[in-house]
């Protein structure tokens, strides 16, 4: 009897929508300092492209933050960070400082972007100048007039290749401040040191996109035309596959992950006839915690958390096979088969029921 080749070759489908998350909304409340976005249309950007986003140019206008009572900001020193390590690598350098009222800016031609884990530099008082080592912007406002509460800064932005921030409509960082107000109803001038979350917003469409590949070998038994089904059952670490194969997925959003068994988890060879058990091996699939075989083919889509978009941030998600059957009364054939196809789909930040899929 001569079974040579009894193995499962995988598929991996990729679907082609690429969705948007939700946009991030700006948090207020601090004393001082400014908040600040675009009204521009968004600018796609897909983590995976090569080489990054390249210089954009980011037009924002800032408002200053001003106190009940009268009080103004009338220095901000500022620089931003991400709210944990994924969007470092960032460049963000304004350019230019404009304004329809009595207000100046310092310490242009900088990237004020600075890593989670970086040395940070100082803001405060708000009396200090930014410089090469001093990466901060710093906006005088000059005035106490309408016009001088609004300035207009023009940044160019570069984002890295594998940046790896969650999926969003607009990209936000935090403003970290030194700043001072005057006027009001109090003579003395004030210093505030303090963090705005999601202070300035770029207009950056950040897509939920994914790499997916899959990892290993054909999930592969070997020659068994001389093992009866008793032999099977009674080695099934012998006729098992290795739990290195496995797919690889990478991915800036959320995810989903479907299995379909063209033969239903039957092996069978060219031409041989699904519902003739003498044309057919059973096996059973195990994939992201689903056992599935012909008796129950039924496999339920997954939809998993964000991966990362680091390679090293991948979700391994092994696909192990256990062969039910032996050969001894199978029809002679050197090829015994299956294809088995793994559609995974990019979804939208705030999909419902996600799951650690590493994890099943």
């Amino acid at each position: 009897m001569n079974m040579r080749r009894n193995c499962l070759r995988i598929l991996l489908a990729l679907a082609g929508s690429l969705g948007f998350a939700a946009a991030a909304t700006a948090q207020g409340g601090f004393s001082c300092g400014i908040t600040g976005s675009a009204q521009a249309s968004p600018i796609l950007f897909d983590p995976f492209q090569p080489g990054g986003l390249p210089v954009t140019t980011v037009t924002l206008t800032l408002t200053r933050v001003n106190l009940a009572g009268g009080a103004k900001t009338d220095v901000a020193n500022f620089y931003l960070q991400g709210r944990d390590g994924s969007a470092d690598g960032a460049q963000i350098v304004p350019i230019s400082v404009s304004s329809p009222g009595n207000v100046s800016g310092s310490g242009t031609g900088e990237n004020i972007f600075h890593n989670f884990s970086a040395p940070k530099p100082l803001v405060s008082p708000a009396s200090r100048t930014p410089s090469p080592t001093q990466r901060f912007l710093k906006l005088s406002f000059n005035g106490n007039n309408e016009a001088t509460n609004t300035v207009t800064i023009v940044f160019n932005v570069i984002l890295p290749e594998n940046f790896n921030v969650e999926a969003t409509q607009n990209l936000p960082f935090d403003a970290y401040f030194g700043c001072s107000t005057s006027g009001g109803q109090g003579t003395n001038k004030q210093e505030i040191q303090g963090t705005v979350l999601n202070a300035l917003t770029f207009p950056i469409t950040v897509l939920s996109a994914l790499q997916a590949s899959y990892a290993g070998t054909a999930l592969d038994f070997g020659e068994v035309g001389d093992k009866t089904t008793g032999d099977v059952l009674a080695a099934p670490a012998t006729y098992t596959t290795p739990t290195t194969n496995h797919v690889r997925v990478r991915s800036s959003g959320p995810y989903t992950v479907a299995l379909a068994s063209q033969n239903t988890y039957k092996m069978t060879f060219p031409g041989g006839v699904l519902t003739t058990p003498t044309n057919v091996l059973n096996y059973d699939l195990k994939f992201l915690g689903q056992t599935r075989n012909a008796a129950s083919p039924s496999f339920t889509t997954v939809t998993c958390q964000r991966a990362g978009v680091p390679a090293s941030d991948a979700d391994i998600l092994p696909v192990v096979a256990t062969l039910k059957e032996g050969g001894q009364g199978k029809l002679v054939s050197p090829t015994y088969s299956d294809l088995l196809t793994v559609t995974i789909t990019p979804l939208l930040s705030g999909a419902p029921s996600q799951q650690n899929c590493p994890a099943l």
